[in-house]
């Protein structure tokens, strides 16, 4: 996983069938799955539990449009060329919800065993 800054905009590249994809949560693809799949704002705190496989794809889809959108690129995947690209690399989903965690702060306690590791 490689982590980008440009003037606060961060953005992650997955890989996914050998190919490095741009990939950001935030605010604004959350914005945008909410609005996909009818997510309330209480809803958020139980996001990632239970989820079907739509609802995986789509969060995942939201944060690639956001990656694409951080990077100045037009973003080239849908839900369906997105799906035909998770074929080949079942790993896939669990990297993204993965990267999910991190930039929700999900992984705290990963980064915090880093920050030991290097004293």
């Amino acid at each position: 996983m490689i982590l980008l800054t440009h003037k606060k905009m961060k953005y992650t590249f997955v890989e996914i069938a050998k190919t490095k994809i741009p990939i950001k949560f935030g605010f604004n693809s959350l914005r945008k799955y909410s609005a996909r799949t009818n997510t309330s704002l209480n809803d958020f705190n139980k996001i990632a539990v239970n989820m079907s496989l739509d609802q995986a794809l789509q969060l995942i889809l939201c944060g690639i449009e956001d990656g694409y959108r951080s990077a100045k690129q037009e973003c080239i995947y849908n839900i369906d060329t997105l799906s035909d690209l998770i074929d080949e690399d079942h790993d896939a989903i669990s990297k993204c919800m993965d990267i999910f965690a991190d930039h929700m702060g999900g992984n705290n306690d990963k980064k915090k065993g880093k920050v030991k590791a290097k004293k």
